[in-house]
């Protein structure tokens, strides 16, 4: 185990090892109930930490949920030369980059606290929207609005998310969900903001870009300052136990499993709004749509975190949320008109919304000890590439 500076954390991390949980019937065991002491669930760090999560996930991971306003503007303005596929990619890239960059940013969020890869990730996102604000052909945008901010959020996305889970345990669901729910909330601000500036006000694409990297820097400062990590520095680490990852059967089927939601989960996110558009609505509403979507999803961040929180249990809320997903999913082919797209908006972004908010809880329930859950986190985010 690690050396820490605090006898108080060695005697936490040896009692952490007992930390298991009884999944087969969706309740943790007796062990981990008596293990609950060491969870504080509350107090003022704990939830200033959920709130600059919060503040963290409006600024980052809630611009790329509201990314089809920038897919459809791009393809009917600015790139209209270009092909919709090759936009497309300049959204892929973000995502990506929050699963990629994410081991690396769990890792350090565990190693240094989560002040380091919130800073250099809140630069490389407000530089990527700054220097998008200033490009005007297809490669300087995937540069820009794609791979620098793809840098920024996935160094962002681990540390903001997985560091709850060191502070909450019986409320993990809620706060997790809470935290997840910024993201929703950014989906909500940013295509009504952009939408009023674009096409009402007529602020061009660069000021925009600009303006919302302004108000991306303001609530990233003020998340790293709000973000606290519950265990001290660590002198020395040792390496992540990789060779438990790939031996806990458990752990490896839930990231095999993810594998699979993850490709295909988020395309809608992307192409809710040229697919309104295509469909007859106007480009003010085709905005809305992207809107519509991430509202659905803050309500279910909270409801199946509360519904996990319970007693149903983490996994078994995961399950039969996936399933009703997968169906909802389906029905987006009988969705032809606005009225009908946006129904499905709501009831898909409730589902996915659910699904995107409840894999870090699960996970962390996995991980082989409360310190490692920012590098467990990020191991599962790695390997869903």
């Amino acid at each position: 185990m690690a050396i820490c500076k605090s006898e108080d954390v060695e005697q936490s991390i040896s009692e952490s090892q007992n930390f298991e949980l009884n999944e087969t019937n969706g309740s943790r065991s007796d062990l981990a109930i008596q293990d609950d002491v060491h969870f504080p669930d509350g107090g003022v760090k704990a939830w200033r930490t959920a709130l600059g999560g919060f503040l963290a996930f409006i600024a980052s991971i809630g611009f790329m949920s509201g990314g089809s306003i920038f897919q459809s503007y791009y393809i009917t303005t600015t790139l209209s030369s270009s092909d919709p596929s090759d936009i497309a990619w300049i959204g892929s890239v973000q995502l990506w980059g929050c699963f990629f960059f994410g081991i690396w940013a769990g890792r350090l969020s565990d190693k240094y606290g989560p002040a380091l890869p919130l800073g250099v990730g809140t630069f490389f996102m407000v530089l990527g929207t700054m220097m998008a604000s200033i490009s005007k052909k297809y490669y300087q945008f995937l540069l820009s609005q794609g791979f620098c901010e793809a840098l920024g959020m996935g160094l962002i996305f681990t540390p903001a998310l997985a560091v709850q889970s060191q502070w909450f345990l019986k409320r993990r669901g809620f706060v997790v969900g809470a935290v997840m729910s910024g993201q929703n909330v950014g989906g909500i601000i940013w295509p009504v903001m952009a939408d009023k500036l674009l096409n009402y006000d007529g602020v061009s694409l660069g000021w925009t870009l600009r303006i919302i990297g302004f108000m991306q820097l303001g609530l990233m400062i003020a998340a790293t300052l709000l973000v606290q990590p519950r265990f001290p520095r660590i002198s020395e680490y040792d390496v992540l136990p990789v060779r438990r990852y790939f031996t806990d059967k458990r752990t490896i089927m839930f990231t095999i499993a993810f594998i699979i939601m993850d490709l295909g989960i988020y395309i809608p996110w992307f192409y809710i709004t040229p697919y309104a558009m295509q469909s007859g609505a106007s480009a003010s509403l085709s905005f809305y749509t992207a809107a519509i979507l991430n509202g659905g999803a803050f309500l279910g961040c909270y409801a199946l975190g509360i519904i996990a929180d319970s007693g149903w249990g983490f996994f078994n809320s995961l399950t039969v949320t996936t399933f009703a997903c997968a169906v909802v999913a389906f029905a987006w082919i009988g969705a032809q008109h606005i009225d009908a797209i946006i129904v499905w908006a709501v009831m898909y972004g409730v589902l996915s919304g659910a699904l995107q908010a409840i894999f870090s809880p699960c996970l962390s329930l996995l991980a082989p000890t409360p310190e490692v859950i920012g590098s467990w986190n990020g191991k599962r985010l790695y390997y869903s590439l």
